[in-house]
């Protein structure tokens, strides 16, 4: 449930057939370079959502994680994710918002790889004016940190404070990093996406 809309958010419809909540996750799903996608859900969620994405999910690395104390901030969802993805003993981690509906596959690959080039780094991220904004991918000396966020804190304090080595890759695009908190984000991601199908409709 999304305090700020009063319903949940990621089964609303940008289009017909196509859900708030899956169309990030089909875009990393098309992201070749990340081998597995954890999805960290609501406990309680419809899934409507979630069940549009997984049809897409043609080399079964998708799986969802219900996280019981996500109403009480995002460092909660983040750990949940977090935990289960060590599991499996990564060198980095990408994380992603489900609300971004305009994300591009080309543009996770390219971030993916630019940190793969460099080892020195501990984080990439997306950039718009010198700012650090989601998706961010962190490697595995930034893990300790994420997993001492607490409360409703997200990941934009560590990227700010000058202890880690980042990189920014620069968007010019506003629509990429567009998220959807409110009936009117709602809306004008509708119209876009909307808009969008248009123009790529065969003639």
């Amino acid at each position: 449930m999304s305090s700020r809309m009063g319903r949940p958010k990621l089964s609303l419809e940008l289009a017909p057939g196509k859900r708030l909540g899956a169309a990030a996750l089909t875009e990393v799903l098309a992201c070749e370079e990340i081998e597995r996608v954890i999805a960290v859900v609501r406990e309680n969620d419809g899934m409507e959502w979630w069940r549009e994405a997984k049809a897409g999910d043609s080399l079964g690395r998708l799986e969802a994680v219900a996280c019981p104390d996500s109403r009480l901030g995002m460092s909660f969802s983040i750990r949940c994710g977090l935990d289960r993805a060590l599991a499996e003993d990564p060198d980095a981690v990408l994380i992603v918002l489900a609300d971004q509906p305009f994300l591009a596959s080309s543009e996770l690959t390219s971030l993916v790889r630019s940190a793969q080039k460099e080892e020195a780094l501990d984080y990439a991220a997306f950039g718009r004016r010198g700012k650090a904004h989601p998706p961010v991918l962190f490697k595995r000396a930034m893990f300790a940190a994420l997993a001492g966020l607490r409360g409703d804190e997200g990941a934009r304090r560590l990227l700010a404070d000058g202890t880690w080595r980042g990189k920014l890759l620069e968007i010019d695009a506003e629509q990429f990093f567009a998220d959807v908190d409110t009936l009117d984000d709602w809306r004008r991601a509708s119209s876009r996406s909307a808009g969008e199908s248009r123009d790529s409709a065969p003639e």
